[in-house]
Protein backbone atom coordinates (compact mmCIF):
# COMPACT_ATOMS: atom_id res chain seq x y z
CA UNK A 1 0.00 0.00 0.00
CA UNK A 2 1.40 3.41 -0.97
CA UNK A 3 1.75 5.98 1.70
CA UNK A 4 -0.32 9.13 1.22
CA UNK A 5 0.90 12.50 2.42
CA UNK A 6 -1.10 13.87 5.34
CA UNK A 7 -4.14 15.90 4.35
CA UNK A 8 -3.99 19.48 5.57
CA UNK A 9 -6.74 20.08 8.08
CA UNK A 10 -9.24 22.76 7.11
CA UNK A 11 -8.94 26.03 8.99
CA UNK A 12 -12.67 25.69 9.69
CA UNK A 13 -12.27 22.34 11.44
CA UNK A 14 -14.37 20.85 12.98
CA UNK A 15 -16.80 22.60 10.63
CA UNK A 16 -16.71 22.55 6.85
CA UNK A 17 -16.86 25.75 4.78
CA UNK A 18 -20.65 25.63 4.36
CA UNK A 19 -21.21 25.12 8.09
CA UNK A 20 -18.76 27.92 8.87
CA UNK A 21 -20.52 30.34 6.53
CA UNK A 22 -23.91 29.51 8.03
CA UNK A 23 -22.54 30.02 11.55
CA UNK A 24 -21.05 33.36 10.56
CA UNK A 25 -24.38 34.47 9.08
CA UNK A 26 -26.37 33.30 12.12
CA UNK A 27 -24.05 35.11 14.55
CA UNK A 28 -24.57 38.37 12.65
CA UNK A 29 -28.28 38.20 13.51
CA UNK A 30 -27.65 37.83 17.26
CA UNK A 31 -26.99 40.84 19.46
CA UNK A 32 -28.19 40.77 23.07
CA UNK A 33 -31.12 38.45 22.45
CA UNK A 34 -30.87 34.84 21.29
CA UNK A 35 -34.13 33.79 19.63
CA UNK A 36 -35.44 30.45 20.92
CA UNK A 37 -35.58 29.19 17.35
CA UNK A 38 -31.79 29.45 17.09
CA UNK A 39 -30.93 27.87 20.42
CA UNK A 40 -30.77 24.27 19.28
CA UNK A 41 -28.59 25.13 16.28
CA UNK A 42 -26.25 27.32 18.35
CA UNK A 43 -25.86 24.66 21.04
CA UNK A 44 -25.16 21.90 18.51
CA UNK A 45 -22.47 24.00 16.84
CA UNK A 46 -20.85 25.10 20.11
CA UNK A 47 -20.67 21.46 21.22
CA UNK A 48 -19.08 20.54 17.88
CA UNK A 49 -16.55 23.39 18.06
CA UNK A 50 -15.66 22.64 21.67
CA UNK A 51 -15.54 18.88 21.08
CA UNK A 52 -18.13 18.30 23.78
CA UNK A 53 -21.56 16.70 24.13
CA UNK A 54 -23.19 18.75 26.85
CA UNK A 55 -26.97 18.82 27.13
CA UNK A 56 -28.60 22.03 25.96
CA UNK A 57 -29.47 24.38 28.80
CA UNK A 58 -32.92 25.86 29.20
CA UNK A 59 -33.89 29.27 27.88
CA UNK A 60 -34.44 30.67 31.37
CA UNK A 61 -32.56 33.57 32.95
CA UNK A 62 -30.50 31.26 35.16
CA UNK A 63 -28.84 29.79 32.04
CA UNK A 64 -27.98 33.14 30.47
CA UNK A 65 -24.31 32.80 31.41
CA UNK A 66 -24.03 29.51 29.54
CA UNK A 67 -25.60 31.05 26.44
CA UNK A 68 -23.42 34.15 26.66
CA UNK A 69 -20.25 32.01 26.84
CA UNK A 70 -21.47 29.86 23.95
CA UNK A 71 -22.00 32.90 21.72
CA UNK A 72 -18.66 34.40 22.78
CA UNK A 73 -16.86 31.13 22.01
CA UNK A 74 -18.49 30.90 18.58
CA UNK A 75 -17.71 34.53 17.74
CA UNK A 76 -14.08 33.98 18.74
CA UNK A 77 -13.99 30.80 16.63
CA UNK A 78 -15.30 32.72 13.59
CA UNK A 79 -13.02 35.74 14.14
CA UNK A 80 -9.94 33.55 14.36
CA UNK A 81 -10.74 31.92 11.02
CA UNK A 82 -11.88 34.86 8.90
CA UNK A 83 -10.05 35.32 5.68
Amino acid sequence: MSEQPPVKESKYHPLNLEEFQRLEAELKTISTFLPEGQMRYIWEVVNKVRGERIAQPCACKSSSGLWTRAIEDLRRFVDERKE
